[in-house]
């Protein structure tokens, strides 16, 4: 069975926001060098990206603009994912949990398995290239390490404070996680992420639940639903 994946209409409606002047920095979490608030951000400049879909196990290109975003307190930059984006991943984010998922949940499975639907592994229309079993290792090796920095992020944050509203918890965390992701003292190898994921957790579900908690948080409190 195909894993989920963006749609081209899903890509065109992002652009078509983009073009509206739609898209705001809100749901980005406050300044970690100097906790300026999102809403302060100003825009910095606009990137297009090529995002790879998969159409009846073809795999296409579309582009889209991203936004960025910075802070005038300090100068940091951001940039504004959409939903189906994943910062340095070209393929979607629907395609990139769908496939590891066929590799996370059944069990003995291989990366080459992991590929394959319908007996074969989605390709490329302009030639005889196919979606690579180590791109799904390399999308593994995200997710563990996605998990172990959003591990890391609660802990630090629970250690503050359990008297803040949702609200505040999710800002909070969200700014922790990019902290932990500038500093290189918390990546962890492949081969230790990849072992942990099969052994020890299913990354695919954990970040599924912390999205859908930290959506809920933010839903609730402020009536805005952000996946982070």
């Amino acid at each position: 069975m195909m894993p989920p994946t963006a749609t081209l209409e899903d890509i065109k409606a992002h652009q078509l926001k983009v073009e509206k002047d739609k898209i705001t920095p809100d749901r980005l979490p406050p300044c970690p060098r100097c906790s300026v608030e999102s809403d302060s951000f100003k825009i910095h400049a606009y990137r297009e990206r090529r995002f790879l879909i998969i159409i009846e196990r073809l795999i296409k290109a579309a582009f889209c603009t991203l936004v960025r975003f910075k802070c005038p307190g300090c100068g940091k930059t951001f940039t504004d994912y959409p939903d189906f984006a994943i910062p340095r991943k070209h393929y979607t984010r629907q395609s990139f949990m769908g496939f590891s998922a066929n590799y996370l949940e059944p069990e003995d499975t291989t990366y080459q398995q992991a590929v394959m639907v319908d007996n074969s592994a989605p390709g490329y229309p302009q030639n005889d290239a196919t979606l690579a079993p180590s791109t799904v290792h390399r999308w593994i090796t995200t997710l563990s390490r996605l998990t172990q920095t959003c591990r890391s992020a609660l802990i630090l944050v629970l250690q503050e404070t359990t008297q803040d509203s949702a609200l505040v918890l999710v800002d909070k965390l969200a700014a922790q996680i990019e902290r932990l992701n500038a500093s290189a003292d918390n990546r962890i190898s492949a081969r230790f992420g990849v072992t942990q994921c099969q052994k020890n957790d299913n990354a695919v579900s954990m970040l599924e639940r912390a999205e859908s908690a930290l959506a809920e948080a933010r839903s609730n409190e402020s009536g805005i639903s952000i996946a982070i």
